[in-house]
């Protein structure tokens, strides 16, 4: 019997499973499913499915995101990012498609524009955060701290 890797014109996804812990920068051309946890940074190219219990603390960026665990960081999602019902997100979304079904937990901004990433929101929130502050009663303008930097 071959190895059913061996053939290209079938795409099957690498898994983290759920005991495996991943620290640092992840980058992956392939579909990818995370049962277990990550935390850092996830660059990737394919499809990125964060599975019901797995968990991540990170950035990401990939062309298709799918939410059905924890996330709690930025995702940029080229094409779409869906979040399922029992995801818990913290985190802004940069995606020209979104999607946040009935019953997901969602904390933070949605990006349709096409004209942000969540890489450049952490860079404009890194310097938003160290030249801007504000008080309760006086909100940080974004478009003032964008320029600021």
């Amino acid at each position: 019997m071959s190895n059913p890797y061996d053939d290209p014109n079938v795409k099957h996804p690498s898994v983290l499973g759920p005991t495996l812990k991943f620290k640092g920068e992840l980058v992956a051309d392939e579909n990818l499913l995370i049962h277990g946890e990550v935390e850092g940074s996830i660059k990737h190219s394919s499809l990125l499915t964060v599975a019901k219990n797995g968990t991540l603390k990170a950035n990401v960026t990939a062309e298709y995101v799918s939410i059905d665990g924890n996330v709690v960081g930025d995702i940029g999602g080229s094409k779409s990012v869906i979040v399922s019902e029992g995801a818990d997100v913290t985190g802004n979304i940069f995606s020209p498609v979104v999607t946040l079904r009935e019953g997901a937990k969602f904390n933070g901004k949605i990006d349709m524009s096409g004209k942000s990433t969540a890489e450049n929101s952490k860079k404009r929130t890194a310097s938003a955060d160290t030249k801007v502050t504000a008080t309760p009663s006086e909100p940080a303008d974004d478009k003032k701290s964008a320029s600021a930097a």
